[in-house]
């Protein structure tokens, strides 16, 4: 197993700057970075989007981020969201509740059936044998409220976060950790090879009240000091963009 690869671009800002060039843009596309927190754009996660519509969850998207207390590695990849079941309008009539409400135009509707067809698997089989170490699929999901009905003395909703691991060593994946605060992924507890992640995705595409994002990981360190990385591997934001996040450029479109 291959040790994480270092990059000189020492925060989720750099690296998508740096990555952006990268991006061959089709016919009429648009992409667009957005910070998380423009507040603190230095050190916030950032985003690449297909879109200037905000709010612009429904799209597929490359996301880049980091721990911001450590600062020691950099995660990198391919975002997307699947959101309520269209069927809940009377559940959440408000304008901003609608929003939530997962049409044909979101980037889960295409790249669930790609997933289902075994796509996602040999995606990361090929990237996993250049890249030569362990990958994420991180899930982070939820029971939501129509934002348009809020009332204060609610409690807030929980969230439940699993890291799925995929191992290229052994095309294995499975559960690398897991925080249940809302008992609502818990489905993801019976990953243990590709059939049975099938047969979890079937089960999260079905629930009509789950809102559920997923990022698909890739991580690099941040070397203390630019002198430390003499015999490291080094990847540039181009070499990044080559070896993982151009793995995902079909799937990061309206």
């Amino acid at each position: 197993m291959m040790e994480l690869a270092c990059t000189l671009a020492r925060s989720p800002r750099r690296l998508c700057e740096g990555v952006e060039p990268e991006l061959e843009l089709r016919e009429g596309e648009r992409l667009v970075r957005r910070p998380f927190n423009h507040y603190a754009p230095a050190l916030t996660d950032w985003w690449i989007v297909p879109s200037l519509e905000l709010p612009f969850f429904r799209f597929g998207k490359y996301f880049f981020t980091w721990d911001e207390k450590k600062r020691d590695t950099l995660q990198c990849g391919f975002g997307v969201t699947k959101g309520l079941d269209p069927m809940l309008k009377k559940v959440y009539p408000s304008k901003k509740g609608r929003r939530l409400l997962m049409e044909e135009n979101w980037g889960w509707q295409g790249f669930y059936p790609a997933m289902m067809r075994g796509e996602l698997a040999e995606l990361l089989r090929t990237a996993g044998a250049g890249i030569g170490h362990k990958l994420e699929l991180i899930f982070e999901g939820g029971y939501v409220d129509d934002p348009g009905l809020f009332n204060p003395d609610s409690e807030l909703r929980k969230r439940d976060r699993y890291t799925l691991v995929y191992d290229p060593a052994d095309d294995s994946i499975r559960v690398g950790g897991a925080k249940r605060d809302a008992m609502c992924l818990k489905f993801l507890n019976k990953v243990r090879d590709w059939k049975s992640f099938g047969e979890a995705m079937m089960t999260l595409n079905a629930e009509a009240f789950l809102w559920c994002d997923l990022f698909i990981a890739n991580t690099y360190r941040i070397p203390a000091a630019d002198g430390e990385t003499a015999g490291e591997p080094m990847r540039t934001p181009a070499e990044i963009h080559a070896e993982w996040l151009a793995c995902f450029r079909n799937y990061v479109r309206c």
